[in-house]
């Protein structure tokens, strides 16, 4: 085979590269892809798969890596694969990665014994594969983050502190951001060096449970000042020195990255090691939970990674073209004359769609099989997959090579896995997990186990087998599907609570937000009135009730906003979605305007920064759908003055990088759609505030409110000759 030569070429021949063969193996810089999570968060897909290979937006998760990497300059490249590592050696054979002129060196490791990273860093010591910096990174990253930076930082670092061993990517996120929820984190940071000084994991939302920081007053000797920070989405890139997997060697009790490693380390008198924080605005998530999953290929097809999009056609055989209200087709999609294909949709390559189909917030792979009258909605159909007509699927995974009959309803969460058929006229209930074969499952929690996903084929003697019945009630007589049931059980204690939430695709209030003051100190303070940023940093209060109630109506209200724009509903609906949340929560129209500006400003930002459209364009376009909104929250002069004030403070907190065309933007668009009139932006001018933060962004406006005064001047003067 081809790809088997070149690999075995790329292994003992670097003549094949003749970049490469030039370079001191001492300055290579590597990287350490870990394919394998050691958890089983994407049961039942990956008893048959590594997750490594499972599709996002149609692209294999392990190419977002690789992708990354090759941008980045790293010389050569080692995949640690534990499960279904011959699938995984099989594709990186024939993959263009293993060609002569990959940008890096390209080779599989077999590590079938590993259970945790920390069995992955003792077997490299033990290989002595590291022979410099290297970067460790997960097969399920995805980012646009720009490496060389990254990278700068840790030279500068490693050149002022002799005694820094790694450097953590950490990527900023405002409280909203929704895979902030699972497994959060708080970083005890210098914050003139970003050495971290403490790490911490935190309740996930759904335990209800404030956490507090018990902190070693030694680990904070010698620094003048610190943060605490729950605003970080930990994205798994670090950039490592060799003396990385001996620390690892020589404590074999440390299993996990960052609670037993970092955490160990930094608390560690003996060892004496510092590691750093760099933090970026860039995108950078990992594809750790079905949650993650679905918020970003929800990401990267509204362009948020740009410029790393589907469009940029990744695969050598991909042919995708972006239309507007981002949807991508490649080529030899079929589509019949009335199907209506929404936004936010991606179609591959000889897939058919039938008549009176209605598509939208999709994902479709190759050679899919769409019949008529379909309704198919926030949902993932991998390739060679075939839906029967009149079928209503919501929200849920059907996996590669499955069939679903006429007339089925699928219900939000499910996951059909690979090769299943559902017969005719079912009904699949919400959150259900089918799989074609009985899968068995881990006898006990994860932590206990320590199993990596698929484990359980090749040992037999740590797991239980579950009934091997087929669903026959779920799939039907002619169907052919087994029920997974998860490893976690609905009574065990709080650390299965990110289990029960990861495990899941349905929607949960719970993945909405992690709110910036779920982390408690020992010490009580008076809450103050908080305002929100987009960097928003740990807060060390504790609130009362209407306070707590006020930050569940902001979390709440705003995914209430951002969902009617990202699914396009109408006014009505929207508006009776957000009353029913104020009535419920008993806030007041002042919450309500607040929300509703940071889902509409955040919307123009994001329009912004993937480039999809001009600061100005993209104002029009968002105001001037949902500026209409405020003509149902606000009712009279001072709560119009309100609302203008509520804008100019959230466009300076948003960093717009011309925040004055935006604010000139949004009240011009206000005014010309009848929301403001010009005797209330008067009086609002008069009395707005002169705070210096403020200048920047009022510029424009100063000059549109001068126009408005001349032109009512003008108007008044033409009037009195008419008279």
């Amino acid at each position: 085979m081809a790809g088997k030569k070149n690999k075995s070429n790329h292994k003992n021949a670097s003549a094949l590269n003749g970049r490469k063969s030039d370079v001191d193996v001492d300055d290579r810089l590597q990287a350490i892809i870990l394919t394998d999570s050691y958890e089983t968060k994407f049961m039942p897909l990956t008893a048959t798969k590594p997750r490594c290979l499972l599709p996002l937006a149609n692209v294999p998760l392990i190419e977002y890596t690789l992708e990354f990497l090759a941008k980045s300059g790293v010389d050569e490249v080692y995949l640690i694969c534990s499960s279904h590592a011959s699938q995984i050696d099989e594709y990186i054979a024939n993959s263009k990665w293993n060609l002569p002129w990959s940008p890096f060196k390209v080779s599989t490791v077999m590590s079938p014994e590993a259970r945790s990273v920390g069995d992955v860093m003792r077997d490299l010591d033990n290989r002595g594969t590291i022979t410099g910096d290297f970067v460790l990174i997960s097969g399920d990253v995805v980012t646009n983050v720009d490496f060389s930076k990254m990278f700068e930082f840790h030279k500068k670092m490693r050149s002022k502190d002799k005694d820094h061993i790694s450097t953590m990517c950490l990527s900023r996120a405002n409280q909203f951001h929704r895979t902030r929820s699972l497994e959060p984190a708080c970083f005890v940071l210098d914050k003139d060096t970003s050495r971290c000084i403490y790490y911490e994991d935190l309740p996930t939302v759904g335990s209800n449970k404030k956490s507090c920081l018990d902190i070693d007053p030694e680990l904070l000797e010698n620094v003048d000042d610190f943060v605490l920070r729950n605003d970080l989405i930990d994205c798994r890139i670090d950039i490592c020195t060799p003396h990385v997997p001996p620390i690892f060697q020589e404590n074999f009790d440390y299993q996990t990255l960052r609670s037993d490693f970092v955490k160990g380390v930094i608390s560690s008198d003996l060892l004496g090691k510092h590691i750093y924080a760099y933090i970026t605005d860039e995108y950078a998530v990992r594809v750790e939970s079905w949650q993650t999953y679905d918020t970003i290929s929800q990401d990267f097809i509204g362009r948020w990674c740009y410029p790393l999009v589907l469009d940029s056609n990744m695969q050598e055989d991909q042919t995708y073209s972006y239309d507007s209200r981002h949807i991508y087709k490649e080529k030899d999609v079929v589509l019949a004359q009335s199907c209506k294909i929404g936004r936010n949709t991606a179609i591959g390559s000889g897939t058919k769609i039938g008549e009176a189909t209605v598509i939208e917030n999709c994902i479709i792979g190759r050679n899919c099989q769409i019949g008529e009258n379909i309704k198919l909605s926030n949902s993932f159909i991998w390739d060679n997959s075939v839906i029967n007509n009149n079928c209503t699927i919501e929200h849920s995974i059907i996996a590669t090579g499955s069939e679903i009959g006429q007339n089925v309803t699928i219900n939000d969460g499910c996951i059909i896995g690979f090769d299943v058929i559902i017969d005719s006229d079912m009904n699949i209930p919400k959150g259900t997990k089918i799989s074609s074969t009985p899968v068995k499952y881990i006898s006990g929690g994860l932590f206990d186990s320590n199993l990596s996903e698929d484990d359980e084929s090749d040992y037999s003697d740590k797991i239980e087998d579950t009934e091997a019945i087929k669903a026959t009630g779920l799939v039907g007589y002619n169907g052919v599907g087994f029920v997974y049931e998860s490893d976690v059980s609905d009574d065990e204690d709080d650390m299965s609570e990110t289990l029960k939430l990861s495990n899941t695709l349905a929607y949960q209030m719970e993945e909405l937000c992690l709110s910036d003051e779920s982390i408690s100190s020992r010490t009580k303070r008076v809450k103050k009135k908080r305002t929100m940023s987009t960097n928003s940093m740990y807060t060390d209060f504790e609130g009362n009730d209407s306070e707590e109630e006020e930050e569940d109506f902001e979390k709440e209200g705003f995914a209430t906003i951002e969902r009617a724009i990202e699914n396009n509903h109408d006014l009505d609906t929207a508006m009776l979605e957000l009353n029913t949340l104020r009535m419920s929560m008993d806030v007041t129209y002042h919450e309500v305007r607040t929300v509703t500006v940071l889902a509409i400003l955040q919307r123009v930002y994001h329009f912004i920064a993937t480039q999809t459209l001009g600061a100005k364009e993209a104002v029009q376009k968002v105001f001037g759908q949902w500026g209409l909104l405020f003509k149902r929250q606000t009712f009279d002069t001072e709560e119009y003055i309100d609302l203008m004030n509520i804008l100019l403070d959230k466009v300076v907190d948003q960093h717009f990088e011309k925040p004055d065309l935006v604010l000139f933007g949004a009240l011009n668009s206000l005014y010309d759609n009848d929301v403001l009139e010009e005797d209330v932006i008067y009086k609002w001018w008069d009395e707005v505030s002169d705070d210096p933060r403020y200048e920047e962004a009022k510029r424009l406006t100063a000059r549109w409110i001068e126009w408005l005064k001349t032109a009512d001047e003008e108007s008044s003067s033409e009037d009195e000759d008419d008279d």
